[in-house]
């Protein structure tokens, strides 16, 4: 029984010499028919020969959804379509200055799921379970958790949401059509109501990845966009440990900009009881620029997947020439000092970088904090214990990793050296604990 060319598209890709085998068309009646399917129907090429799909209506738009980037400057270029295809998969139709890594590991723009760099754009961390939460408030058919949403919930969120997203791409035609806003210029001793405002759901700002308490902000001091993590108030055990962790983070990103590792610029103060570390902004450029900027656990997830350690996947892009050897040097210091401050929350989404041209750049560190001393998920606070020994190196020299270990150990000596962390903790420092590494 032969096919309609519309039956067999829709069971997915094909090229034209297997359409006319299922249809029993002539090469010239397949052409006429793929013509007069016009937009309906993509074609892509993986190698000499094009194939051709169809594509279909999602997330409640059309099948030619924009995506758009902004520059430094704040200025607004349509880059691409993404054709929802019935595969259900996703085809990335790129218009002139596209960046050519959008197209993914293939080369050719076709996606079996949604596009790493628009999955990588889903709501994560602590704002993002906010988020989730609101979502399912409002809409039940969206998970509270999201971890637990699927293509279809991603799509829809962020077609309605795609005008503020992290980096500097927008997605859906809403977001080109929304009028840009000006940032609200945010003094300091807002951020105490900020934060009780975040802790309590109702707050709509931008939303950021990782599981400590934060919020995004424009910050009136300094006039940039900044990401603001804050300390539990009062006075107890989980309080303090916090505050502890907050402290490390701002002299783990000081010790490393004194060794020449790019990290994120960052202050630390208290108001009213909490401590704030509020940090610049990579993403963002002034009022209303933007910088380009994909997770690490997203370009794994396209090129290389390995899902491994940060290490093994840089050499793993390396070899592909997809980073520069700079960058994967200097991913390894990030690495070894990280081991060296007890950070044991490395995951692939505390390392990000941006896309300039057909290679990827890296980003300033951030997130860099004694994660290994954070109180448990079920609020269980430990007594201090770190052992440290010399990580393993694949990449840097012996003396690069001296200057790494130099500036863990300065790390070290100012953290013991800050008035503001807990006596627990400075009884802790006090007694060498954490200078007994290898030799």
């Amino acid at each position: 029984m032969r096919l309609s060319l519309v039956e067999f598209l829709e069971q997915g890709a094909a090229t034209s010499r297997q359409i006319q085998a299922a249809t029993g068309m002539s090469q010239a009646a397949v052409s006429r028919q793929l013509r007069k399917m016009g937009r309906n129907v993509v074609v892509t090429r993986s190698g000499r020969t094009p194939k051709y799909i169809m594509t279909k209506d999602a997330f409640g738009g059309n099948d030619k959804l924009p995506l758009a980037s902004v520059d430094a400057h704040g200025n607004t270029v349509l880059v691409a379509h993404v054709r929802p295809l019935v595969t259900g998969g996703f085809y990335v139709e790129p218009l002139p200055g596209m960046p050519a890594l959008l197209l993914g590991a293939g080369g050719d723009g076709v996606f079996d799921d949604l596009p790493f760099f628009l999955r990588d754009l889903c709501p994560q961390g602590f704002l993002g379970n906010l988020i989730a939460m609101e979502m399912n408030a409002q809409f039940s058919e969206f998970p509270a958790d999201p971890r637990r949403w699927a293509t279809d919930h991603i799509g829809r969120y962020l077609i309605s949401n795609g005008d503020d997203l992290p980096g500097n791409l927008k997605f859906g035609e809403q977001a080109l059509l929304r009028v840009r806003r000006k940032p609200e210029p945010v003094d300091d001793l807002e951020y105490p109501n900020i934060a009780k405002r975040v802790l309590s759901g109702d707050f709509s700002g931008t939303y950021a990845g990782g599981l400590q308490p934060k919020f995004a902000a424009f910050s009136k001091r300094s006039m940039s966009h900044v990401i603001v993590k804050f300390s539990p108030s009062g006075d107890n055990e989980i309080s303090r440990r916090w505050r502890d962790i907050i402290i490390t983070e701002y002299h783990a990103l000081e010790a490393m900009l004194r060794v020449d590792i790019s990290a994120a610029e960052a202050r630390l103060f208290e108001v009213e009881g909490r401590l704030f570390l509020e940090a610049k902004r990579f993403d963002r450029s002034g009022e209303y620029g933007r910088m380009s900027m994909l997770s690490l656990a997203s370009i794994d997830a396209e090129f290389a997947r390995l899902g491994s350690d940060w290490q093994h996947i840089v050499k793993y892009l390396l070899g592909k020439g997809l980073i520069t050897e700079e960058d994967a040097l200097d991913v390894e210091r990030m690495w070894c000092f990280g081991r060296l401050i007890n950070n044991t929350d490395m995951h692939l989404g505390n390392l990000s970088f941006a896309m300039h041209g057909n290679v990827l750049r890296l980003l300033p560190a951030y997130d860099m904090c004694s994660m290994g001393f954070a109180p448990k998920s079920g609020g269980e606070v430990r007594p201090y214990s770190f052992q440290p020994n010399h990580p393993k190196r694949i990449l840097i020299s012996d003396h690069a990793y001296a200057a790494v270990f130099n500036a863990a150990m300065d790390f070290w000596d100012s953290v013991a050296n800050d008035d503001r962390i807990s006596d627990e903790f400075r009884r802790f420092l006090s007694i060498g604990n954490t200078v007994n590494l290898m030799e």
